[in-house]
């Protein structure tokens, strides 16, 4: 199976459109007849199997969106000829609202795994390189890893960092697979205290978004670059970075990708919400599953030989945007990220109570002063304008339960209901 998946990254493009339309098919099928959800959705679109013989049918079928999905009781979602007691349940992590429970086909998921795998050979791992996950939920536990096979030491990311730094030098990997947010917090921890003894090449990053601030604490830190991946619970393996950094190759073989405004696709290389469908699992199918992230088709080819298309996802998150009194609307990421240039913090955390007053959560490193809560206001105050801000001082800054670090919290709720392409519109990144 491993090889075929290799060998799918160099298919012709007729070849790949061949496989895709085929798996395609196949998969609308199966969700009309068996998945009480898909065939109310395709009757009331005036649609049938038939109807949609290739990717560029696709569009015929409606958006669905996790609220659509996650008040139905669970026989509407699955399919009716599949035994759940032989499926792998996931929980996705709840970071746009109400978690929702996944249920996958053993072998769709062992897809999933063998496509993260691939991403990492692409980028230089090797099989018989030794790694440590921190939070990557998304890394699995299989007995060939007993074998020497990418073999795996799991560090929990709720331990403290001087736990985390010994079992590292201990098992002494060459590859690191962990949210950004770990990987910068180690970095800071290992540059500060001058931490001798861990050497780590490769790292993989996926499950929050990355800054450059932490690709280059990564280089310094560890040595390492960073390579970023992206993927869901519900759908898994979505796309990864190649050697070039160009953006990222989507698994084509596996799901289709779509960017998507006003339920209209959007032109090459314009802006919009991210919307996939899994083609491999079969118990849960996700068809046009808007996740709402944003991102770009790149559409350009690259250099490293991958056959597959490249996206880029933005800076822009539906659910990261600061909204401000004049009614701007401003990436968190942008915001939060400027942060970094701040000495004296080991992470922080913006917090937007109402739409005039900001909360801002530090843990302080050795280099905090006055100076540092000075930097931050001043900070904030020329990305944000007239705005209210304090600055918290904190001893730990709690993750979430899925083992994330959420830097940005709105309790601002968005205004008038606005609807994405609306937001994406106003939203500025400056």
């Amino acid at each position: 199976m491993m090889m075929r998946l290799m060998r799918n990254q160099q298919l012709e493009p007729a070849e790949l459109r061949k496989l895709q339309n085929k798996k395609l098919r196949a998969l609308i099928k199966h969700s009309y007849e068996y998945v009480p959800y898909y065939h109310s959705l395709f009757k009331e679109a005036g649609l049938r199997p038939d109807n949609i013989r290739t990717i560029d049918d696709l569009d015929k079928i409606p958006i669905s969106k996790k609220k659509d999905i996650i008040d139905l009781p669970l026989e509407k979602n699955v399919a009716a000829n599949i035994d759940l007691s032989k499926c792998l349940t996931l929980r996705t992590s709840g970071s746009t609202g109400t978690p929702l429970s996944v249920y996958w086909e053993k072998k769709a998921k062992l897809i999933s795994y063998l496509l993260n795998y691939r991403w990492q050979l692409n980028c230089g791992d090797k099989i018989t390189n030794r790694q440590v996950v921190i939070g990557a939920s998304w890394i699995p536990s299989h007995p060939f890893q007993k074998m020497g096979i990418f073999k795996t030491k799991r560090i929990s990311e709720f331990a403290d960092l001087k736990t985390q730094i010994e079992q590292i030098k201990k098992f002494d990997p060459k590859t690191m697979i962990a949210f950004p947010s770990c990987v910068m917090i180690l970095g800071k921890e290992i540059i500060e205290k001058d931490i001798q003894g861990i050497k780590i090449h490769l790292i993989f990053t996926g499950g929050e978004k990355l800054c450059e601030y932490t690709r280059e604490l990564a280089k310094e830190a560890f040595d390492a670059e960073i390579f970023d991946g992206y993927g869901s619970d519900e759908v898994g393996m979505i796309s990864g970075e190649c050697v070039e950094h160009a953006g990222s190759h989507i698994m084509s073989d596996s799901v289709l990708v779509e960017i998507i405004r006003d339920c209209e696709r959007v032109s090459m290389k314009e802006e919009g919400e991210i919307t996939v469908t899994n083609l491999n699992n079969y118990a849960m199918p996700f068809i046009r599953y808007n996740l709402e992230d944003i991102g770009i088709s790149i559409g350009e080819e690259c250099s490293c030989g991958n056959c597959f298309p490249l996206i880029r996802i933005t800076e822009g998150r539906k659910r990261d945007i600061v909204q401000l009194p004049d009614e701007k609307m401003i990436s968190a990421f942008a915001v939060y990220a400027n942060l970094n240039n701040v000495q004296g913090i080991k992470q922080g955390q913006l917090i937007q109570e109402k739409i005039d007053r900001f909360i801002v959560k530090i843990v302080k490193d050795s280099k905090f002063t006055d100076a540092t809560i000075k930097g931050i206001k001043q900070i904030l105050k020329q990305k944000l304008g007239d705005i209210e801000i304090d600055v918290l001082v904190v001893d730990n800054i709690p993750r979430e339960k899925s083992g994330k670090f959420k830097p940005f919290i709105s309790k601002v709720p968005m205004k008038n209901g606005k609807m994405a392409g609306e937001i994406e519109k106003k939203l500025e990144t400056r």
